[in-house]
């Protein structure tokens, strides 16, 4: 056992510092044509690079623990076993790095795969099911403690973050004018509804600015009825096709910001209904806390049908945990498109919508620039809705594997991490390869049972998602949709999004295709 601890350490710390050292110099640059002039400023350069430094270190744990394991096993058996290392380091360099992996290169590293479990094989063993599966069972028995792990940490961060209860900073807080940006592409489920509820703030001075970019575009009679309907309310349609980049929402935003008086600025997706002390809440939120950006979370409105309320369910009890055990951790970087409160200040630091205009998660990349820029970032404790409209089980899964790819290309390592989210299949997972044993069917039963504990208390208590409390069994049955969306967002850099068919780039920029 000590033995394959080793040689796994020799290996993830031996390709932890070639990924490394490769990103650190491709930070540094080409450095194959300086002169004898540039070497110290390089060298320099490169001895002070944080990734560098960090892959030597790993590079120095592989080589100690490499000498450690020699002194007690064979090396015929070490050097073998250890070179699952390529297998590793082609992996870290297609997820980390973002390099180009053609099928060959994988044909090659499933070879390496199949030799170092020959050499592994003990001398009086043979090749047999129980000796495969019994790695299997250990890995998926350490991902599901990690799950439970999880969801108790989810538990715990919703009760920290929802103690304070919304509106008990309205009070204190700016009542400075405020534009709201809402751009369209289509009259969506439920419009007018969504739209009214904007209209209908108890708040005293704010515009509210709906964009498109076709002016024959669905929605456009919708906001007409809007202006007559409420005509104390500053409503303006903007209509306008320029464009900055790829990301359609984005062109439009930017098109509409022209026409904004304020400058405090509110941004919305079109799908969101929001409550009458909305503007007053999210206003006070932003200013207590200094400018910067405040976002929200949401819940599903409605959910016609079972792909919408699969969707539904992911929302508040998937997303929403996640978010807020980040937010536990310290200080979000990161913004979601249901509902956006900036300042101009803090949006012209960034570069403007230019500045996202090439990514597929500009909301993400939002609330990212911002907090780079040293503005803060927040959450809000005012939660919206979103209105779902009723899905097809192709449109479901386009739109979550378009969401997962998302991630993926902007934080690799948060969507690595977020594995252990789906502690439902993983400990079935865990059931099966402990050959549908009573204890392996116990310790599905007790995660299921807590899985469903942790989607009560964060979605339904706290973010008060009906849908969730009359759909909570569909739960189990969203993880494992989410596993297997999870795993193929690992491979292609495909999205389609409103029917056009995008590639992903590996730091989140995207282009039509």
């Amino acid at each position: 056992m000590l033995t394959a601890v080793m040689i796994l350490l020799v290996v993830f710390s031996n390709a932890a510092g070639d990924v490394f050292l490769t990103k650190g110099m491709k930070q540094v640059g080409d450095v194959s044509a300086i002169g004898m002039v540039e070497l110290a400023a390089t060298m320099r350069r490169i001895l002070c690079n944080g990734n560098f430094l960090l892959g030597v270190l790993c590079l120095a744990v592989s080589f100690f623990s490499f000498l450690a394991v020699l002194s007690w096993a064979n090396l015929s058996f070490v050097v073998p076993a250890t070179a699952i290392v390529y297998v590793v380091t082609v992996l870290g360099a297609k997820f980390f790095l973002g390099e180009k992996v053609d099928r060959l290169r994988w044909g090659g590293t499933l070879l390496i795969c199949f030799g170092v479990a020959l050499v592994c094989l003990p001398h009086d063993m043979s090749l047999s099911l129980p000796m495969l599966v019994r790695p299997a069972r250990l890995f998926f028995g350490a991902l599901t403690i990690a799950s439970v792990c999880y969801y108790l940490v989810c538990i715990l961060a919703a009760e920290r973050f929802f103690s304070q209860k919304p509106g008990q900073e309205a009070a204190s807080g700016s009542c400075g004018p405020i534009s709201v940006l809402v751009p369209l592409c289509g009259a969506d489920f439920r419009a007018y509804q969504n739209y009214a509820s904007l209209c209908s703030q108890n708040y005293p001075k704010f515009e509210i600015l709906f964009g498109v970019a076709d002016p024959e575009d669905s929605s456009l009679p919708v906001v007409q009825r809007l202006q007559a309907d409420f005509p104390e309310v500053p409503i303006q349609l903007v209509i306008g096709g320029d464009q900055i980049g790829p990301n359609p929402k984005v062109n439009v935003l930017h098109n509409t910001l022209s026409r904004a008086s304020y400058d405090t600025l509110l941004m919305l997706d079109s799908d969101i209904r929001v409550g009458p002390d909305f503007i007053a809440t999210i206003s006070a939120e932003l200013s207590n806390g200094g400018g910067g950006l405040v976002t929200c979370l949401y819940r599903a409105g409605e959910a016609p049908g079972l792909p919408s309320k699969l969707e539904a369910a992911g929302i508040s009890s998937e997303f929403a945990p996640g978010v807020l055990v980040a937010q536990m951790g310290g200080t979000i970087s990161f913004a979601f498109g249901a509902s956006i409160a900036v300042t101009r200040k803090a949006l012209e630091a960034i570069g403007g919508f230019p500045a996202i205009a090439p990514y597929l998660a500009d909301d993400y990349m939002l609330g990212n620039l911002v907090r780079k820029a040293g503005f803060p970032v927040r959450l809000s404790r005012c939660v919206v809705e979103t209105v779902l409209s009723r899905l097809t089980a192709r449109g479901f899964f386009s739109h979550q594997l378009r969401w997962a790819r998302g991630i993926r290309a902007c934080s690799p390592w948060g969507h690595t991490g977020s594995i252990i989210t789906n502690g439902t299949a993983l400990s079935f997972l865990y059931f099966a390869f402990s050959g549908f044993s009573r204890f392996g069917l116990l310790v599905f039963a007790a995660v299921v049972a807590m899985r469903l504990c942790m989607a009560w208390m964060v979605g339904v208590r706290h973010l008060g998602d009906k849908i969730l409390a009359r759909n909570l069994l569909l739960v189990p049955l969203r993880d494992f949709l989410s596993l297997f969306i999870w795993a193929s967002a690992l491979f292609g850099r495909q999205v389609e999004w409103r029917g056009k068919l995008f590639r992903l780039e590996k730091d989140g920029r995207f282009t039509p295709q």
